[in-house]
Parts: structure tokens; C-alpha cells; sequence
């Protein structure tokens, strides 16, 4: 009895995500990759919210058009140089312009340097920042979803619950028989985890400006840190940390004194009248 139990969980296959998705597919003439369509819905969507919670807060949405387009440039030129200095290329200007390998913290730091000296030349203020902020978790979670079908930025081999096996041929993954961390997923769990905890906190932490915006950027960082121990597609650096755990504390030291220049300009928020 016993042995026949034991080859029978044997047999048991571990609960893994299963996906069969094929990273393209085709309307008509036209090839789409789930990839470029999930970030330009999360755009897409992200923007409507940040545009409804401006104008709910009195604020032109006009600026935030600007903000979209700086965004997707950033996004694109910070992702590629990051990628390029992360894997030793930076300096081979054959590989400058190559439709593959972009990392996520490049281009979120490039376009928040880049949306800050806009906001700060056009007068527009913090809070627009804390606008697109609350917004932001959503649509990166969106936009993450077409990396979890391709099998984009997977880890380790794993029977974890989360794991996931892109069983498609043409997922990124090794093996379409076995399941792996799937950043992808990670990071659209983390951003719908950071948007449940921002969004009911919107208009308290309205009372000071960038409060928000060093929030989302200390979640954001905190949980890319701890993520990052079972993704293996960033270059280790020192003391067995990986050159996206040390982007994640330096984005932490930048929110802690984000955060303590916020306190300094407004350590007593006016209160909303009844």
C-alpha cells in the first residue's frame, strides 16, 4: 500500500501557472506582440487614471500629454543605455539601436529625471509628479502582463505556486516543460500590490506634495530588491547582490531623503475643510 502511494505522488504533477500563449499573433496582414500591446494599454490606462485624478484635483491634463510622450522616449533610450552599461556593450554603437534588451530601471529613472526638469521648467510643481505616481503601479502592472506570456526575465526552476511554465515553442523560457520564476508576474503582482496600498491614500497624502511620489518609488524599489533574489537576468556586482538590487537601495536612499526634504518643506500639512 504504502509503495503504491509513494509512486503516486510521484506521478503528481506540483501546481505550477500553466501558459500557452504564443508571444504574437496576427489580425489580418498584421503581426502584434502581446509584449508591445500590455505596455501601451498600460500607458493607455495609466494615463486615463493620471488625467482623471488631475482633473479631479483642478489641475490641466494638457501637461500630462507632454509627460506621456517624455515617458515613452525615456523609457526606451534609459531602458537600452542601461541594458548596454549593465552587459559591458555601452561602447559598441553596433548594438545601439538592436529591438532587444532593455531594462526596467533604466527607463524608470531616465524618465523621472526627464519628467522632473519638465515639471521644474514648465512651473508646473510636484504635483503632477504625485499624479502620475499613483497611477504609475497600475499601468506597470498592465504593461508587465505581456512579459509573463512571452516568459520574459524568468528565474530559477521552480514548482512554487507562482511558477510558471510558458508551455508555447516560442516562449523565452528554456524548457516548455517546466516552470520557472517569472518576473513578469512578479512585478504585476508588485504593482497592483503598490497600487492597492497608493490609491487609498491619495488625497491624505495629497496634503503634502511628493509625499506620493517617494511612496511609490521606496515600494517600488523595496520590492524589486527582494524580487530580484529569484530573477537571474541581472549582472551580480558585489556582496552577492545583483546590479538591479543595487539600483533598488540607491532608489531607497533617494526616496528616505525624498521623503525627509518633503517633511522639512511641509511638517504641517493643511488640513481639507469639512
Amino acid at each position: 500500500m504504502s509503495s503504491t502511494l509513494s509512486q503516486l505522488a510521484a506521478t503528481v504533477t506540483p501546481a505550477v501557472i500553466t501558459i500557452d500563449i504564443p508571444p504574437t499573433f496576427d489580425i489580418g496582414p498584421i503581426t502584434l506582440a502581446w509584449h508591445g500591446l500590455t505596455i501601451a494599454l498600460g500607458i493607455l490606462i495609466g494615463g486615463l487614471l493620471a488625467g482623471r485624478l488631475a482633473r479631479s484635483r483642478g489641475l490641466p491634463v494638457e501637461p500630462l500629454n507632454v509627460i506621456i510622450l517624455l515617458v515613452i522616449a525615456s523609457a526606451l533610450v534609459g531602458g537600452r543605455v542601461y541594458y548596454l552599461a549593465e552587459t559591458g556593450r555601452l561602447l559598441e554603437p553596433s548594438r545601439w539601436l538592436a529591438m532587444n534588451g532593455f531594462t526596467f530601471y533604466g527607463g524608470f529613472i531616465m524618465a523621472a529625471v526627464t519628467i522632473a526638469i519638465y515639471l521644474r521648467r514648465s512651473g508646473h510643481g510636484g504635483a503632477y509628479l504625485d499624479v502620475c505616481a499613483v497611477a504609475l503601479p497600475l499601468g506597470i502592472a498592465i504593461g508587465r502582463i505581456g512579459d509573463v506570456i512571452n516568459g520574459e526575465h524568468y528565474g530559477a526552476q521552480s514548482d512554487f505556486l507562482l511558477a510558471v511554465r510558458n508551455a508555447h515553442p516560442d516562449a523565452l523560457t528554456p524548457n516548455p516543460e517546466l516552470a520557472y520564476h517569472n518576473g513578469g508576474l512578479y512585478e504585476v503582482i508588485l504593482g497592483l500590490a503598490i497600487f492597492a496600498i497608493v490609491w487609498p491614500l491619495r488625497d491624505r497624502l495629497r496634503r503634502r506634495a511628493t509625499a506620493t511620489t517617494w511612496l511609490v518609488l521606496a515600494l517600488f524599489a523595496a520590492g524589486r530588491f527582494i524580487e530580484f533574489f529569484l530573477r537571474n537576468d541581472s549582472q551580480h556586482v558585489a556582496a552577492g547582490l545583483n546590479s538591479a538590487q543595487w539600483t533598488s537601495i540607491f532608489l531607497l536612499a533617494v526616496a528616505a531623503v525624498g521623503a525627509w526634504w518633503t517633511l522639512l518643506r511641509h511638517p504641517h500639512p493643511p488640513r481639507r475643510g469639512r
